[in-house]
C-alpha cells in the first residue's frame, strides 16, 4: 500500500506542492506580521489602548482570516483531486481505517514541515521588510528592529488551527459511506434556474445603495438631523454584498439567446459549462471580489497616511513654536540663538509674546447618550482659553487684521472644518481673578497654526484695548509665554531641534507637567468643589518617552520632529496595510489559479469528447479561455470599481469635499488599480497556459 501511495503521490505531486505552498505562505505571513507587531519596537511605540493598537489587532485578525480562506480553499481542491484515487481504492476493497491512517500520515507531514519552514523563514522576512521600510522613513534608534519571541505564538496557534481544520476535512472525506459519491466528487454540478432580466440592474442598484448608505448615513444623520446612529447601521454594507452576488450570478448563469442569437449559439458550450457550476463559481467569484476590494483599499488606506503625513508646514505656521507658563524658568531667546549657532542654524522671524488664559462661556454640540442625539449645549465658565491682542497676533502671524471693538476672532488651524464646535459660539469672557465678565460678538475666523493648537476649544484674538481691559489684574499663573521662529535651513535642523527639545524638557517643572487636555480653570473648579479632575494626572516627562509630544499640554511644536514622529506612526500603519495588500493579492492569485485549473481538470472528459466530435485545438482553447477569463475578469473589474467608488465616498463624507491630498490619493489609487489589473491579467495568462496543457 505504501508503494501504491508513493506512486499516486508522484502522479499528483503538483497538488502536494500547492497545498504545501499555501500552508507555508499563510503561516509565513501571519507569523512575520505578528513578529513585527508584538516586537518591542512597535509595542513600545504604540500607546496602550490607543486606536493604532486596536487597528493593528484588527489587521492581524484580517490577515489570519485572509490566509485561512485561501488555505482552506486549497484543502478543498486537494481532496477533490484525491477523490478518484480513494474511490477506486475503496471500490477494490481497501478498508477506510487503512486509508485514513495513510492520509493522516501524509497530511501531518505536509502541514508540519510547511508550518515549520514558514515559522523559521518569518524571522528574516519580517527583518527584511522592516529594513525596506527604513529606506522610506527617518531611521533612528527608536525604530530599530528588535526581535520579540511573543510574535511566534499567533503563528503557532494559526498553524495548529490549520492542522485541526485539515484533519477534520480529511476525516469527513474518508468517512463518506457512498463510494460513488467520492468517485463523482469532481463531476458534481450546481446549476441554477433561469436568471431573470432584472437580476443585473437590481444587483447594481443594491451594490451602489449599500456603499452610499453604509458610508454616509451616520454622517448625514449627525450633521442634518443631529442624531447619532449606532454601529449596526454598518449592516447596510450587506446590501452591496447581495448586489455583488446578483451581478456575478447574472453574468455567470446567462441562459437566454436574447437578441444576438448567433453569438449565443456560437458560445453555447462555454455558456453551458459555466452554468453547470454556477452557484459554486459565483460564490468563489464573490470571495475573490471582496479580496480584491480589501487588497485595493488597504493599499489606499496606507497611501493616504503617506500623502497626508509628509509634512506639517503651512503658510500659517512656523518651523518652531512653543508655549509654557510665564512663571516657569524655561529656555528663551538667548538659549535658542546659542543652540542654533552651535548647530549652524540661522534663526529668522523670531517672536516672543504673552498670551492670557481667560474663562469662556460658549455654545457647542455634545452627544446625548440617552436620546442618541447631538444637542446644543451652553458651557458656562467651565474652562479657560487663550487670548492674544491684535497687535501681538499680527507679529506672530505676519498678517494684518482688524478686530472691531466688542468683537473677537476665532483662531483655527488651516482648513479647519469641525461639526462639533461652533466657530461663533463664544458668548462672554470672564477675568479669572476679578471675575468681571465681558460680552463679545463673533467677528470672524482667522487661521494660524502656531496659536490654534495651544488652546481648547479655540484660541481667540481681540483688539488691543479690549485685551488690556480683560487681562487687567490677571495673575501670572494664567499667562503663557508664546515663542515662534523659522529656520533658514529647516530641512537640516533635526539635530538642532532635538537638542532644543532636550533643553526644553530639562527646564520643565511641575508648573507645566500636565496632560494634553488639562485646563487650568477646570482644575481650579475641581479643587474647590472637592471633585477629582479627570485630566489632573502627571505625565512621564523624559526625552525617552515616545508619546511625550502627544500627551503633554505644553509640548513644543517643532515641525522637523513632528514630521519624524508622524512618519514613525505612518510607517507602522503602512507596514500593516502592506501585509493586508500582500495577503489579499496572494489569496486572489491562489483562488483564481486553483479555480482555473479546476475548470480544466473537472471538464477534461468533456474536452476529449469535443475532440472526438471534430473540435480543433483553437476551438477548445477558446472555450477554455472564456471560462477562465470570466473567473478572473468579473471579480477584477467589480472589485476595482468598488474600491474606487468606496474610497471616493469615504473621503467625500469626511468633510463634504475632496481636498488636494485626497485628489492625489485617488489618482494614485487609479494607477494602483491598473497595476492590480495587470497582475490579475498575468495570473490569467499563466492559468490559461497550465489549463491548456491539461486538456491537450
Amino acid at each position: 500500500m505504501n508503494k501504491i501511495y508513493k506512486k499516486l503521490r508522484q502522479n499528483t505531486k503538483g497538488q502536494y506542492y500547492l497545498l504545501s505552498f499555501c500552508v507555508f505562505l499563510s503561516v509565513l505571513l501571519v507569523t512575520s506580521f505578528s513578529l513585527m507587531y508584538f516586537g518591542p519596537t512597535v509595542q513600545d511605540f504604540l500607546p496602550e489602548g490607543g486606536d493604532t493598537r486596536k487597528m493593528a489587532v484588527l489587521l492581524l485578525g484580517v490577515t489570519a482570516v485572509g490566509c485561512f480562506v485561501f488555505t482552506v480553499y486549497a484543502f478543498g481542491l486537494f481532496f477533490r483531486f484525491k477523490a478518484r484515487e480513494y474511490g477506486i481504492l475503496m471500490a477494490l476493497g481497501t478498508e477506510k481505517k487503512q486509508l485514513k491512517k495513510l492520509l493522516f500520515q501524509e497530511l501531518s507531514t505536509v502541514t508540519a514541515l510547511s508550518s515549520l519552514v514558514g515559522l523559521l523563514i518569518s524571522v528574516p522576512v519580517s527583518f527584511l521588510i522592516w529594513k525596506l521600510f527604513e529606506l522610506f522613513i527617518i531611521s533612528n534608534e527608536q525604530m530599530t528592529y528588535r526581535f520579540g519571541a511573543t510574535g511566534f505564538l499567533p503563528g503557532i496557534l494559526f498553524a495548529f488551527v490549520l492542522a485541526c481544520v485539515l484533519g477534520i476535512a480529511g476525516r469527513r472525506f474518508i468517512n463518506r459511506s457512498d463510494i460513488m459519491e467520492i468517485l463523482r466528487t469532481q463531476q458534481k454540478t450546481e446549476m441554477v434556474k433561469e436568471i431573470k432580466g432584472w437580476t443585473f440592474p437590481v444587483g447594481v442598484v443594491l451594490t451602489v445603495l449599500g456603499l452610499l448608505l453604509g458610508a454616509s448615513v451616520k454622517e448625514v444623520s449627525a450633521r442634518v438631523f443631529g442624531i447619532g446612529l449606532p454601529g449596526v447601521v454598518n449592516l447596510f454594507y450587506l446590501l452591496s454584498l447581495a448586489g455583488i452576488y446578483l451581478i456575478l450570478l447574472s453574468a455567470v448563469a446567462q441562459s437566454r439567446a436574447r437578441k444576438n442569437r448567433s453569438k449565443y449559439y456560437g458560445n453555447l458550450v462555454s455558456i453551458s459549462l459555466m452554468r453547470f457550476t454556477a452557484k459554486a463559481t459565483t460564490k468563489n467569484m464573490c470571495v475573490m471580489t471582496l479580496l480584491i476590494f480589501v487588497c485595493g483599499f488597504s493599499a489606499f488606506y496606507g497611501m493616504q497616511y503617506i500623502l497626508a503625513g509628509g509634512g506639517v508646514q503651512t503658510k500659517n505656521s512656523k518651523d518652531f513654536s512653543l508655549h509654557y507658563p510665564v512663571l516657569e524658568d524655561q529656555i528663551g531667546k538667548k538659549e535658542i540663538y546659542d543652540t542654533a549657532s552651535s548647530y549652524s542654524i540661522a534663526v529668522t522671524d523670531f517672536t516672543e509674546h504673552t498670551a492670557t488664559n481667560l474663562v469662556v462661556s460658549y455654545n457647542a454640540k455634545d452627544f446625548d447618550e440617552e436620546t442618541s442625539r447631538y444637542i446644543e449645549v451652553y458651557r458656562d465658565k467651565e474652562m479657560a482659553a487663550i487670548f492674544v491682542s491684535e497687535s501681538d497676533f499680527e507679529k506672530i502671524s505676519g498678517q494684518d487684521i482688524t478686530v472691531a471693538p466688542g468683537t473677537y476672532q476665532t483662531i483655527t488651524t488651516t482648513d479647519y472644518n469641525n461639526f462639533y464646535e461652533y466657530e461663533d459660539g463664544l458668548q462672554e469672557v470672564m477675568n479669572p481673578d476679578t471675575e468681571k465678565t465681558y460680552p463679545l460678538t463673533y467677528g470672524g475666523t482667522i487661521e494660524n497654526d502656531v496659536l490654534a493648537p495651544f488652546s481648547e476649544p479655540f484660541a481667540y484674538v481681540v483688539n488691543d484695548e479690549a485685551y488690556r481691559e480683560m487681562t487687567e489684574g490677571v495673575q501670572d499663573a494664567y499667562k503663557e509665554r508664546v515663542i515662534s521662529f523659522n529656520a533658514v535651513n529647516a530641512e537640516d535642523s533635526y539635530d538642532f531641534a532635538r537638542a532644543l527639545l532636550e533643553q526644553y524638557v530639562e527646564h520643565a517643572t511641575d508648573l507645566s507637567n500636565h496632560m494634553g487636555n488639562w485646563n487650568i480653570w477646570a482644575q481650579k473648579i475641581s479643587d474647590e468643589t472637592g471633585k477629582e479632575y479627570g485630566y489632573g494626572d502627571r505625565i512621564h516627562m523624559t526625552i525617552d518617552n515616545n508619546m511625550l509630544l502627544g500627551d503633554w499640554k505644553y509640548a513644543p511644536a517643532f515641525n522637523i520632529i513632528t514630521v519624524q514622529d508622524r512618519m514613525q506612526l505612518i510607517s507602522v500603519y503602512v507596514m500593516l496595510c502592506l501585509y493586508i495588500f500582500i495577503i489579499s493579492l496572494a489569496a486572489v492569485s491562489v483562488m483564481a489559479y486553483v479555480r482555473s485549473i479546476s475548470v480544466a481538470e473537472d471538464n477534461k472528459g468533456l474536452f476529449e469528447s469535443l475532440t472526438k466530435l471534430g473540435a480543433d485545438h483553437r476551438y477548445k482553447r477558446n472555450v477554455l479561455k472564456k471560462q477562465i477569463a470570466c473567473i478572473v475578469q468579473y471579480p477584477g473589474i467589480i472589485g476595482c470599481v468598488l474600491t474606487f467608488v468606496f474610497a471616493f465616498i469615504m473621503n467625500f463624507m469626511n468633510d463634504g469635499r475632496i481636498n488636494s491630498v485626497e485628489t492625489k490619493a485617488l489618482t494614485l489609487l487609479t494607477v494602483m488599480l491598473v497595476g492590480m489589473g495587470i497582475a490579475l491579467y498575468t495570473i490569467y495568462k499563466y492559468s490559461l497556459y497550465k489549463a491548456e496543457k491539461i486538456v491537450k
